[in-house]
């Protein structure tokens, strides 16, 4: 089975890839496509084989690779692994022949994976160490409100950017709107799971107000933001690690810069 065989059949994961081992002398061949699906391909294929090895990764850079040939490119990924006493980061670059894509894929700049004008927050297809997998649309009418899953090994997260319900409310400064936001949020979340431990208050990393709990094993992350006339809430959960707290937090880090300063709700 190929490696486009392999990650369908396994992860669903689709990749416009011909042949090729992503080695110097054996690059993976892109299929004739555009620039854009070809720079999707080229993170698919790092998101499938992670998810397969239980690998945390990101891009790190994106170049052509001149000294190898001309239309190859290089990309290099940091990948982290956990054992029972052990964790693991390595640096690795693999090679694209881009030679049947119409035009010049650069993954260090993709399109992002969801945005809309009426709200400054644009979904990257990498948020620290995790990667966009799909979006669900909830909105009826003209009212904005979707979902937008990532996830990377040990990690998933929900990012929700909707149209707040009670519109009086917005009277209110968004600080206080913010923190009421959260509470309701919280509130759902214990009574979901009615044993989680809350031994944290709610804090601030602008423009997120967060509150963490510990749910079993597991660390949960909720947050509010104001953008404009909207939320985005976070839902981030991940197996309650010293190192993992590290991780998740420069994910966190790069969401926030991902949203421009809060504002009042108009």
């Amino acid at each position: 089975m190929d490696l486009r065989q392999a990650l369908k059949s396994d992860f669903g994961i689709e990749v416009l890839v011909a042949e090729g081992e992503g080695l110097r002398t054996s690059p993976w061949v892109i299929e004739p496509c555009s620039a854009d699906d070809a720079t999707r391909t080229q993170l698919n294929v790092f998101r499938g084989l992670c998810r397969g090895r239980r690998e945390l990764w990101r891009l790190l850079q994106a170049e052509p690779a001149v000294d190898v040939g001309n239309h190859i490119h290089r990309l290099r990924i940091e990948t982290i692994s956990f054992t029972a006493d052990k964790i693991f980061t390595e640096t690795r670059a693999y090679y694209f022949d881009v030679s049947h894509v119409h035009g010049t894929p650069n993954a260090a700049t993709p399109p992002p994976a969801w945005s809309d004008t009426r709200v400054s927050f644009t979904a990257a297809p990498q948020i620290g160490w995790l990667h966009f997998d799909q979006t669900i649309d909830n909105s009826r009418d003209q009212h904005l409100d979707v979902t937008l899953l990532y996830s990377g090994w040990g990690a998933k997260a929900a990012i929700y950017v909707y149209e707040p319900s009670d519109r009086p409310k917005l009277q209110a400064p968004f600080r206080d709107v913010r923190e009421s936001e959260l509470s309701a949020v919280c509130d759902h979340i214990l009574t979901l799971h009615p044993t989680a431990l809350t031994p944290w208050q709610p804090h601030l990393v602008e423009p997120f107000l967060l509150r963490h709990l510990l749910i079993q094993d597991d660390m949960s992350v909720a947050g509010v933001a104001v953008d404009g006339a909207y939320f985005v809430k976070l839902r981030l959960t991940y197996f309650d690690d010293i190192k993992m707290r590290s991780l998740m937090n420069e994910t966190i880090a790069e969401l926030c810069s991902s949203i421009n300063r809060p504002r009042a709700l108009i």
